[in-house]
């Protein structure tokens, strides 16, 4: 008997996205891994490679809402977002955003083992998209599906 590879990081994150579309609901699904001692996020994964291609990255300091980046690098909880408004407020690219029929937002972290962050898998659909109960269900999902830290980017220094 031949021992089963592993799946590649492209398979898991696309696993991941296939299950939560199923069972929660998605139009826009990404995945952002902190990288470069949390400085700088890139993009291992999009359902919308056009629009937001693999390897785009975002300098934390420059590019991104301290309030997002407090909720999703710097905490341990989710971040959400239910309307157009909210999204406005937080991301640069909103219009962009709301061009790809989204208007609520469930940035899920992935956590180390010591507690840190080191991604954020971001699910977008329809405005007043997800309740609490979809919250969850998500949460739960990537937990279950999403491939190990080691699997995906590292940076130069080999911290990812």
């Amino acid at each position: 008997m031949t021992a089963a590879r592993p799946a590649s990081p492209e398979r898991s994150w696309a696993a991941m996205h296939a299950a939560v579309s199923r069972d929660v609901g998605v139009i826009l699904c990404t995945v952002l891994v902190f990288t470069r001692g949390g400085t700088r996020m890139e993009r291992v994964y999009s359902s919308h490679p056009q629009e937001y291609p693999v390897g785009g990255w975002k300098d934390v300091a420059t590019e991104v809402s301290p309030d997002w980046i407090a909720a999703t690098r710097d905490s341990d909880g989710v971040f959400v977002a239910q309307t157009g408004a909210e999204i406005d407020r937080i991301f640069g690219d909103a219009e962009l955003i709301r061009s790809l029929g989204c208007g609520a937002i469930v940035n899920i972290p992935l956590r180390r083992a010591d507690g840190s962050n080191w991604a954020t898998v971001n699910l977008l659909g329809p405005e007043h998209g997800y309740p609490p109960e979809s919250v969850a269900a998500a949460e739960r999902i990537v937990a279950e599906t999403s491939p190990a830290e080691s699997t995906t980017i590292t940076d130069q220094e080999g911290t990812p």
